[in-house]
């Protein structure tokens, strides 16, 4: 068995802390203070592209293993689409349920939920349009850019495409694309970026700390505009388009921060608690939402005298906990259940 890379489970785990938290800032908190709102947003600008260039790191690091091209897109369908197919619908009949109960109705309607039809669900899993479980475009979206990637080798991490993929995620500023599609046109970029800088021989991580620091002004600066721009008013045009790509200079500025961070984290005390949330983080991101974080959320935020602030600590703690609890000594330890809802073969 190959090892582990140290950095890349610990900067897993950096970003599930983050998907976790900035989905207990709901909307009813972001409305109300634009703050909140600037938060949610300058985490949202980085977090996940983190997640696609890691997989995409992985996945040329492993590309040796691959030779069977059907194999390997069978698999990813069990570990991606069978969990995305069984969460899906678990979440459309927790919300079908739920709005038949007057005060759980009344949270999900003021989170925008109305009661889903048949023809509704079918078309949002199919499809990932108007999908109530609005998380788990990650978990399709991925399972695009693996079948692209594994069928696409070479193509996915030229140079050349790279460019391509830069101009398709900046088209966003002016094109909806239709459904799923609009998720992965954001995505392909940071996956192929991942691919190409590590076939290239370069690292992720940046050594010296004045190369980190730079990376670092430079994520957060971008990051900054982007956020302004976003909470107090997006411009439209040329001016529209420039945000796109100061956007994508944020996310790879901050991927690379990240990236660097947790490589100097690998060699603290505190290394085991990233790198276990980094090895289950897969775990946490299926189970947190929507009902553990943002529909705990909802009801505290309608029935609790707690500050919202706490209300926050405390959901995003349990929104880690929970799932890893669960996974670690329930799923994990039954191998049909470790398959249905992780889609992991486990003996």
């Amino acid at each position: 068995m190959e090892k582990r890379i140290e950095w890349a489970d610990i900067a897993r785990g950096i970003g599930i802390m983050l998907v976790v938290f900035a989905h207990a800032l709901v909307p009813k908190l972001r409305e109300a203070h634009t703050g909140v709102e600037f938060v949610w947003i300058f985490i949202y600008n980085f977090h996940m592209p983190l997640f696609f260039f890691v997989s995409g790191w992985l996945f040329e690091k492993g590309l040796k293993r691959y030779a069977d091209r059907g194999k390997f897109i069978a698999g990813k369908a069990r570990l991606l689409m069978l969990p995305y197919l069984v969460f899906s619908l678990f979440a459309y009949a927790v919300i079908f349920v739920s709005m038949k109960i007057p005060m759980l109705a009344s949270v999900l309607s003021g989170g925008g939920y109305d009661s889903p039809t048949v023809k509704d669900m079918v078309l949002g899993i199919l499809f990932y349009s108007g999908h109530v479980d609005q998380h788990l475009w990650f978990v399709y979206s991925l399972f695009i850019v693996f079948t692209l990637n594994i069928l696409l080798g070479r193509v996915m991490k030229s140079k050349i495409t790279l460019v391509v993929l830069l101009a398709l995620y900046v088209s966003k500023a002016f094109v909806t694309y239709p459904a799923i599609l609009d998720y992965t046109a954001a995505d392909l970029v940071f996956f192929s970026l991942a691919r190409v800088m590590c076939s290239d021989g370069r690292n992720a991580v940046l050594k010296k700390p004045l190369h980190i620091i730079a990376a670092a002004v430079v994520f957060v600066t971008a990051n900054v505009i982007y956020s302004h721009f976003y909470v107090s008013g997006m411009p439209q045009g040329a001016v529209k388009a420039v945000l796109y790509v100061t956007r994508y200079v944020c996310s790879a500025a901050g991927i690379v921060t990240v990236c660097s961070v947790s490589d100097i984290l690998a060699k603290t005390k505190i290394k085991p608690f990233f790198t276990t949330l980094g090895s289950y983080s897969y775990d946490i991101y299926l189970m947190h939402a929507p009902f553990l974080v943002s529909g705990l959320m909802g009801i505290l935020l309608a029935y609790s005298p707690l500050p919202p602030a706490l209300c926050v600590g405390a959901v995003t703690v349990l929104g880690l906990a929970i799932p890893y609890v669960l996974s670690r000594f329930i799923i994990r330890k039954i191998p049909p259940l470790s398959l249905i809802l992780l889609g992991a073969k486990r003996k």
